[in-house]
């Protein structure tokens, strides 16, 4: 009995070391992930000004192209979640609903078995493996970056992530900010250097914080995106999609239309529009929206996402911009369809709008942080060595 209570205690104290190990290892490499990120200094919010009216609809192309940007097959060993679609089938699948782009985003990954050939290859992938789910797609990669804050990156961490990214990804777009609370109101309002936000995506719709990101002056543009992880599943395939203006699928034609604007998110099922925008125009402060086909309604949403005017029942409608007006985007309620359109924007009739980093890199704060990084990580190594003498 002596021995076997020996051996018992043996095996336990080795269990416990082993696991106490795994910890302080996990523990020190989230510490040490600080130490390449950096401080900044933000402006503070500045709302869209001037007496001009920026539309980003203006001249468009005559076609609409339809295109899902986010959607997993297998990869990775099917460790990631994705690992029910085959890649050739969820390129069909998408084929099938008419789709003209389709790519697939899995995570940390260009995925090889697209048709990278071809000019309509679009290269995306999901960034991100934090807790809270601060991801981002990196949109005309050629090399995907692995660096990434697992736990709690604040407002900074997040920046210095969007700056490193945009060294290898001309595009870049915020997925899903509000699900698994990876971005606040305040990241939004603060955050710059990216061009798009995907708004709509089947877990999740994030018109909220696309709101607190244009009421804060930041001229980002919607993506709607599926996210699809099984496309078995009806509620999360042909669910959310874009409708972007070009009249091919080049990827340099997708890409660049997007990101400026000439685009707009839908809801819906089956990847199925019962409607299209025909055109949105704009004389002096008033802007005009034309589709195809009567909606149920039409909103007008303003500053702080605030509904400022509605019409039923009708193919057009208009609304002129008041003086404490600051952005205008248009929201289009169908039979089985929500069109979100892109804003328009107050400016000063010069410089498109555009959200260009504005966060300035601050060395003392820096440095400060990475002090108090090494010496935690210093102290974890000591508390480590306690805790393994007295097992």
């Amino acid at each position: 009995m002596t021995t076997l209570f020996k051996l018992l205690v043996f095996t336990a104290k080795g269990f416990f070391a082993l696991v106490l190990s795994l910890v302080f290892i996990a523990l020190l490499l989230a510490q040490l992930q600080y130490i390449q990120s950096q401080r900044f200094t933000f402006l503070p919010p500045k709302p869209f000004s001037g007496d001009s009216l920026y539309n980003p609809y203006a001249g468009i192309d005559t076609a609409w192209q339809k295109a899902n940007f986010h959607a997993h097959a297998r990869a990775w060993g099917g460790f990631t979640d994705g690992k029910h679609n085959s890649t050739q089938d969820l390129i069909k699948t998408y084929q099938n609903m008419d789709y003209r782009v389709i790519a697939v985003s899995d995570y940390h990954s260009i995925n090889p078995q697209q048709d990278t050939a071809s000019a309509a290859f679009v290269p995306v992938y999901e960034h991100g493996y934090n807790l809270f789910k601060a991801h981002r797609l990196a949109m005309g990669s050629k090399l995907v970056s692995f660096y990434d804050i697992t736990f709690f990156p604040n407002l900074h961490d997040k920046q210095y992530i969007i700056n490193r990214l945009k060294q290898t990804s001309p595009y870049l777009t915020i997925a899903h900010p509000k699900f698994g609370g990876g971005h606040t109101f305040a990241d939004l309002a603060h955050l710059s250097g990216y061009e798009c936000i995907e708004v709509l995506n089947h877990y999740r719709r994030s018109d909220v914080y696309w709101d607190s990101a244009l009421t804060a002056g930041k001229p980002v543009w919607i993506v709607g995106n599926d996210d699809n992880h099984n496309i078995k599943k009806p509620d999360e395939t042909g669910v959310k999609w874009t409708m972007i203006a070009a009249n091919s699928n080049h990827a340099h034609t997708i890409l660049k239309n997007l990101t400026t604007g000439k685009a707009y998110g839908v809801e819906g099922k089956n990847g199925t529009n019962d409607n299209l925008l025909k055109s949105l125009t704009v004389n002096q402060l008033t802007l005009q929206v034309q589709l195809l086909n009567p909606a149920a309604e039409i909103a007008f949403i303003g500053h702080n996402g605030k509904t400022k005017a509605t019409f039923t029942q009708t193919d057009k409608a208009q609304y002129t911009f008041l003086p404490d007006d600051t952005y205008i985007r248009t929201v289009i309620t169908t039979p089985t369809t929500k069109m979100y359109l892109n804003p328009v924007l107050r400016y000063d009739g010069k410089n498109p709008p555009k959200n260009t980093l504005t966060a300035h890199y601050n060395p003392i704060h820096t440095w400060f942080m990475r002090l108090r990084v090494l010496v935690t990580a210093l102290a974890l190594v000591w508390l480590y060595r306690r805790l393994m003498r007295l097992i």
